[in-house]
C-alpha cells in the first residue's frame, strides 16, 4: 500500500484536502486517517483521531494531520517526518495560510518553511510546504460557480452593488481576508460563512472540483502545486503497472 501525508493548518484545510484527494484518487481503494495535534508547550501533546475511512482493498493510505495553527505545521512535520518515511510515506506535504503575514513576507516565509536541518537532508526530496495566499478561502472565493448554489441572487453585479467588488472578475488572491469576503457575500442572502466543521463541509461540497482541477489551478499557483503533488502520486502508481 502506498502512503502520503499532509500536515495542514486547521480544520478548513483538512476538509478541503480530504475532498480533493477523494476527487483525484477516488474513494474505492483508499484509506484516509484524519488526526488532530493538540496541546504541547504547557499541556501534554495529544494526537487525536478525528475520523477515518477504510477500503476493503486499499491501494492508498492518506494521513491528514490538523496541526491546530499555522506556526505548528513545520514543527509537526519536523517531529514526524522520519517516522512517516519509515512507514513508507512517499511524500510529506505541509499546507498553511500566508495570513496574518503580508504578501511582502511570502518569499521569506517560504524559504524558511522549506528549509530542513542537515539531519534531515536525505528527506528533502520527499518534502514540500505550500502557502495559500492569503487564506485557503481565496480558493473557495475564486470558485464562483458555487455562489449560485448558495443562492441564485449571488451574481457578480449584485455582489458588486452591495460590497464594491465582483468575485467573478477579481483575482481572489488579492483579497486580504477572503474568509471575511465569503461571510459578507453569504450574508447578502441571509446566510453566513464560519470555520465550523459542518459549515465548512457544506461549502466545500458545493465547490466545483472539476473546474478547480481543470481551470482554476492554473490561475492559483499554490493550488496547482497541491493538485500536481496528488496527481503525481497517482501517476507513479500507474507507471508501476
Amino acid at each position: 500500500m502506498r502512503r502520503i501525508a499532509f500536515f495542514v493548518e486547521g480544520q478548513t484545510e483538512q476538509i478541503f484536502v480530504n475532498r480533493l484527494i477523494k476527487d483525484i484518487l477516488g474513494t474505492t481503494q483508499i484509506n484516509i486517517i484524519q488526526k488532530q495535534f493538540r496541546g504541547g508547550v504547557n499541556i501534554p501533546k495529544q494526537e487525536i483521531v478525528r475520523n477515518s475511512s477504510y477500503s476493503r482493498n486499499p491501494k492508498y493510505e492518506i494521513f491528514l494531520f490538523d496541526c491546530g495553527s499555522d506556526n505548528r505545521v513545520k514543527s509537526e512535520i519536523l517531529d514526524n517526518i522520519e517516522s512517516l518515511r519509515k512507514r513508507g510515506c512517499e511524500m510529506i506535504v505541509g499546507l498553511r495560510d500566508l495570513y496574518p503575514l503580508s504578501i511582502e513576507d511570502l518569499e521569506r516565509l517560504e524559504k524558511g518553511l522549506k528549509f530542513l536541518p542537515n539531519r534531515l537532508k536525505n528527506e528533502r526530496q520527499y518534502f514540500d510546504i505550500i502557502i495559500a495566499i492569503h487564506e485557503i478561502e481565496a480558493w473557495f472565493l475564486a470558485e464562483t460557480n458555487h455562489l449560485k448554489k448558495i443562492d441564485k441572487r449571488l451574481t457578480g453585479r449584485f455582489i458588486k452593488e452591495k460590497l464594491g467588488f465582483d468575485p467573478y472578475l477579481i483575482n481572489a488572491q488579492d483579497r486580504v481576508h477572503p474568509a471575511r469576503d465569503l461571510d459578507n457575500i453569504y450574508k447578502l442572502v441571509g446566510k453566513s460563512y464560519t470555520k465550523r466543521y459542518n459549515m465548512t463541509t457544506r461549502v466545500v461540497n458545493r465547490l466545483d472540483f472539476n473546474r478547480i482541477r481543470n481551470d482554476l489551478r492554473y490561475d492559483i499557483q499554490p493550488l496547482n502545486t497541491l493538485i500536481s503533488i496528488i496527481e503525481d502520486f497517482k501517476k507513479k502508481d500507474n507507471r508501476k503497472k
